[in-house]
C-alpha cells in the first residue's frame, strides 16, 4: 500500500506500508507476541517534521460530539525516515502530514487502519540447511544470526546453558546437534524462541573419472571412438550436489580453461578435440557445501591416422 499526501505548499511525500507479518510453524509460543508499528516515511524536500495522529476512532469519519470529545487521541512530530513505536491496544487509526519549515502545518491524509501497518518487532531467526531424506545437513559450517534492534539474542545447545549471541557461530566437529534460540526485550522477557535440530557435515565427497569402453594400447587405457568419460562420486552423507571439470590440452596453461558443470558422459569427440594426449580435472561439491581438492588425471586419445595410399601403377598395354 502507499499514501500519497499534498501539503499547503504542494510537496508530495509517500509513506509506505510494513510487511505484513507470517507465522513460523517451527517456532513456539512466547512469553510476549506483541507487534511494533512501523511506517516509512518519504517526506516532500520542504518539511521539517512529519505528524502523525493515532486513535482509538476514525476522526474523519465521526460525527458524534461526544465520541470525539472522548477519543484517545496521541500525535507525534518526527524527522526519521522510518517511525517504529509499540501502541496501545487500543489505538486503531492514524493519519499523517507535513509540517513545513516555516511551521505551518499541511492537510492531514485520510485515515488508515494500524494493522496493515503492524510487524514483528525482529527478524526471525534461521539457519542454512538443505533437506536430505529425513535429516537437515548444515550448509557449510557457520551459523550467523541476525542483529536485533532492542533485542537480545540468545542460544543453547543441546542440554547447556543460553549463552549470548555475540558472534557467528563456527561449528569444526561432524555431529547432530539441537540448538534453541531465544530473543529477549529489555525485561529479560522472551519474545520469540525457536528449536532448530540440524547435522553438520564435513567430509567432503570423493570423485573419480572413469573410462566406458575404453581401449587398450602401448600408452595404457585410451579412449577410443566408441568410448566415452564419466565421474563417479562417492557421499554417503548429504549427497552429491554438482561435478565440475576441465579438460586442458598438453601445454596450454590449466588457468586459461574455465571449470564448466558436469551434466553428462563427455564423448571421444570432446575429449579428442583437445589432442592426442589432455589432461582433466575435477572436483565435487556436496549439499552440504562440502568440497573436495582438485583431483588431475592424464587422458589418452586414440587418434585415427588418415594416410594417402599409394597409387596402383597402370597396366602396361600388351
Amino acid at each position: 500500500m502507499r499514501i500519497y499526501l499534498v501539503s499547503v505548499f504542494s510537496a508530495l511525500f509517500a509513506l509506505s506500508a510494513a510487511d505484513a507479518p507470517t507465522n513460523s510453524a517451527d517456532s513456539k509460543p512466547a512469553a510476549v507476541q506483541s507487534k511494533i508499528f512501523s511506517l516509512a516515511i518519504n517526506p516532500p524536500a520542504d518539511a521539517a517534521l512529519t505528524e502523525i495522529e493515532f486513535s482509538d476512532i476514525d476522526l474523519s469519519t465521526a460525527t458524534d460530539a461526544a465520541k470525539i470529545s472522548g477519543a484517545r487521541v496521541k500525535t507525534v512530530r518526527t524527522k526519521e525516515k522510518v517511525f517504529r513505536e509499540y501502541l496501545a491496544p487500543e489505538i486503531q487509526f492514524f493519519r499523517v502530514r507535513s509540517i513545513h519549515k516555516t511551521g505551518v502545518a499541511g492537510a492531514y491524509s485520510k485515515t488508515y487502519s494500524i494493522k496493515g501497518y503492524l510487524k514483528k518487532p525482529y527478524r526471525e531467526p534461521t539457519i542454512p540447511v538443505v533437506q536430505q531424506g529425513q535429516t537437515e545437513y548444515l550448509l557449510g559450517s557457520r551459523i550467523e544470526l541476525p542483529t536485533q534492534p532492542n533485542l537480545v539474542t540468545k542460544y543453547k545447545l543441546g542440554d547447556g546453558e543460553f549463552v549470548e549471541y555475540r558472534e557467528p557461530l563456527v561449528f569444526d566437529k561432524p555431529d547432530t546437534y539441537k540448538m534453541q534460540v531465544n530473543l529477549e526485550n529489555a525485561d529479560k522477557q522472551v519474545v520469540y524462541t525457536k528449536n532448530f535440530v540440524f547435522k553438520v557435515e564435513l567430509n567432503p565427497p570423493k570423485t573419480r573419472a572413469v573410462i566406458v569402453d575404453p581401449v587398450h594400447s602401448k600408452r595404457g587405457v585410451s579412449l577410443g571412438k566408441d568410448s566415452s568419460l564419466v565421474f563417479l562420486v562417492d557421499d554417503a552423507e548429504s549427497g552429491m550436489a554438482k561435478i565440475f571439470y576441465r579438460v586442458v590440452p598438453l601445454g596450454k596453461d590449466a588457468n586459461s580453461v574455465q571449470f564448466a558443470e558436469y551434466g553428462k558422459r563427455l564423448t571421444y569427440a570432446d575429449i579428442s578435440a583437445n589432442g592426442a594426449a589432455s589432461l582433466v580435472q575435477f572436483y565435487a561439491i556436496d549439499k552440504a557445501g562440502n568440497k573436495e581438492e582438485v583431483k588431475t588425471e592424464m587422458l589418452f586419445c586414440e587418434i585415427e591416422v588418415k594416410t594417402n595410399a599409394a597409387p596402383q601403377p597402370e597396366a602396361s598395354p600388351k
